[in-house]
């Protein structure tokens, strides 16, 4: 899993390694699912990379809501057996 803020939208450094830390406990809060998931069917792999595009720092809930929103997304295509 990668995060990627923007330098380009965040200036200071501070600033994206804020969202960064808020990206990265979002997902460890979350990601059991996803990897049971993908424990089911050991022959695949998968490569997330997750990036911030909002002009403003949002709160850590806002965050969260935002990730396992993918994060379902991204489930129901693993189920279907779409490539993603």
């Amino acid at each position: 899993m990668a995060v990627s803020v923007p330098k380009r939208l965040f200036k200071r450094a501070v600033d994206r390694n804020l969202l960064k830390r808020r990206i990265r406990e979002a997902y460890r809060l979350n990601k059991a699912a996803l990897y049971a998931l993908m424990a089911q069917d050991k022959s695949r792999s998968l490569h997330l990379v997750v990036q911030y595009q909002h002009r403003d720092i949002k709160a850590f809930q806002n965050i969260q809501e935002g990730l396992l929103r993918g994060l379902a997304k991204l489930e129901g295509q693993l189920k279907e057996g779409d490539s993603v």
